[in-house]
């Protein structure tokens, strides 16, 4: 059909059209993915790695063959506590590249260090440091990261305060040195922390259930109730918060509400443990221990290594002089009690005064794989063998570990190590 009666008009309307779709077409996917790349780096430089790699993963399709999208992406990955994606994406980076450069050895460091595997990268990475002041900080946050995850409390905590020194409000070292703070049983001093971090930005949701679990175990049930009711608002899913504010509730005298918050979240989720032990603890304030029983056998089954799991189980057989019963659950209570309290006592001094002592490593890595903590206690075991080629007990504990995960290389080996020593 001609354009009001033009034939030609008709065609050249058509083709104009054409070419405008399409270079509307090729346009629009390389325009939405630079918008995504800017909300990506956007993300990290607010410390929300979560939401970065997001971002990055939405732009990936577009521009995912860059090496440098793939060392941001690395990068995220590992802020945001996931080492495996990170050298994933550095991988595939480096292939971009064609090959390894001073640029991904020096974020394989960061990925490997963050992970709590320092080993030959520290002095690196210390160096760095001091050598660059662009690069200084996320130096201090990998490094500091590591420490954490394998209990150098007192090294990350030199970290961080020159981190702070720096830059006071950073809010991702404050929130890494509040759980510093409280790893080394620092407590208040970690709330003042978190605290601080939420003045700067009150949104930060993973420091927020940071500070409630501080307030809960300093009694301070008043304000961890306002924080879990902000946490609650709009969840969907309200069961890790349901079980601290009905404790919050249940010891500031509102039982009502806390069996209420209780009944709801275990009725989505029946083998919630946390729930389970709220609801245990409800029953027993009440004094009904006939009642708290069951409930804390299975909170007790499901958090073998919670202290308070353990605890209240207890009180519930002694209220009703289940003696033989009680005096069996004292003796586990005691046991996850004492080990808890070494732990505490390697991460907040021994090792802190001598982290290069194989003993001690050894011993960390044991007392964790007991706590289920199996990936960390692992980390320790190796280094402890690391600094010990013919550590005995570390090897066993190694050949055990890899024998019960089906790995019969590994378990092997350190089998073979460890029967060089007897």
């Amino acid at each position: 059909m001609a354009f009001w009666g033009f034939p030609w008009v008709s065609s050249r309307l058509a083709i104009w059209c054409g070419l405008i779709a399409l270079g509307a077409g090729l346009a629009i996917p390389p325009a939405w993915a630079w918008l995504q790349l800017r909300s990506a780096q956007a993300a990290m430089a607010r410390f929300r790695p979560e939401q970065s790699r997001q971002a990055f993963a939405s732009c990936a399709w577009i521009w995912g063959g860059l090496p440098s999208i793939r060392l941001q992406a690395s990068r995220a990955a590992w802020q945001d506590g996931d080492p495996e994606a990170a050298i994933t994406e550095l991988r595939l980076a480096q292939r971009g590249m064609g090959g390894a450069t001073d640029e991904t050895a020096f974020e394989w460091a960061l990925i490997r260090s963050a992970a709590g595997d320092m080993g030959e990268f520290e002095e690196y990475l210390q160096k760095r440091a001091d050598s660059s002041r662009t690069d200084a900080p996320v130096v201090w946050e990998a490094l500091a990261l590591g420490y954490l995850r394998v209990y150098r409390t007192l090294d990350a905590m030199t970290c961080l305060n020159f981190w702070l020194k720096r830059d006071p409000d950073n809010v991702r070292a404050l929130d890494l040195r509040g759980q510093t703070y409280v790893a080394g049983k620092g407590v208040v001093r970690g709330s003042e922390d978190y605290r601080r971090v939420l003045e700067i930005d009150p949104t930060r949701e993973a420091t927020r259930w940071r500070l409630v679990d501080c307030l809960i175990g300093l009694g301070g049930y008043d304000e961890a109730a306002a924080s879990l009711e902000y946490l609650a608002n709009g969840r969907a899913d309200s069961g890790a918060v349901a079980s601290r504010l009905a404790r919050c509730y249940n010891m500031l005298g509102r039982t009502a509400d806390a069996r209420a918050l209780l009944d709801a979240a275990l009725a989505k989720n029946p083998n919630d443990g946390s729930g389970l032990r709220a609801l245990g603890q409800v029953e027993l304030v009440a004094r009904r221990p006939d009642a708290a029983e069951p409930l804390l056998r299975r909170a007790a089954a499901l958090l073998p290594n919670d202290y308070q799991a353990q605890q209240l189980l207890f009180q519930a057989l002694q209220q009703q002089g289940k003696t033989e019963e009680a005096k069996a659950q004292i003796k586990i209570t005691e046991e996850v009690r004492e080990r808890a309290e070494r732990v505490g006592e390697l991460t907040s001094r021994k090792l802190a005064e001598s982290p290069l002592d194989p003993a001690l490593n050894y011993e960390m890595g044991k007392l964790l794989l007991e706590s289920g903590s199996v990936e960390v206690g692992e980390q320790w075991l190796l280094t402890a063998v690391r600094l010990d080629p013919m550590h005995r007990l570390a090897h066993t504990a190694l050949a055990n570990l890899y024998e019960a995960q089906g790995d019969s290389a590994r378990a092997g080996f350190h089998r073979a190590q460890s029967a060089k020593q007897d």
